[in-house]
């Protein structure tokens, strides 16, 4: 399996690829935190709160690599990680997450796992050619943590 064919795995309407361009909101929330840098893709969901739309985006800082940052109106901009190479990037809801943990469960050429442990969005994203890791939201810790990494 290719390594974006487990990003798809989820249901296709809540995978986000690159886009023209980007929604006003996202343009809006990057411009106000002075974040430079081309964005490649993004997805959105409830990153903080449910029932609260952010977006999780990858910025480019060069041909090979930028960061995942996290955009949320009136907080502060989050960087998740810093990946290498072309971004791949998707939010997923708890469910979807778990899809693909068994899905990594079942499979004989990938490893790792997903697991959830909030009711807010999953974001994940290659961080190198076959490594994959995915956080979420920690309302306890008020920080995004780990909750899933997987290589293929």
């Amino acid at each position: 399996m290719t390594r974006f064919g487990l990003l798809a795995i989820a249901a296709a309407a809540s995978m986000q690829l690159a886009r023209p361009s980007p929604p006003a909101d996202l343009s809006a929330l990057v411009a106000k935190a002075g974040v430079e840098g081309p964005l490649a893709s993004w997805c959105s969901g409830d990153v903080r709160t449910r029932g609260r739309q952010g977006y999780a985006a990858a910025v480019m800082s060069s041909n090979r690599g930028g960061r995942y940052l996290v955009f949320e109106a009136g907080v502060p901009v989050v960087e998740l990680s810093p990946f290498k190479g072309a971004p791949e990037l998707a939010c997923y809801t708890p469910a979807e997450a778990r899809k693909i943990n068994e899905t990594i469960r079942q499979s004989e050429t990938i490893s790792g796992k997903v697991a959830p442990m909030f009711a807010t969005t999953v974001v994940c994203g290659f961080v190198e050619d076959t490594t994959a890791l995915c956080w979420q939201y920690s309302p306890k810790t008020r920080a995004f943590v780990k909750v899933g990494e997987w290589q293929t």
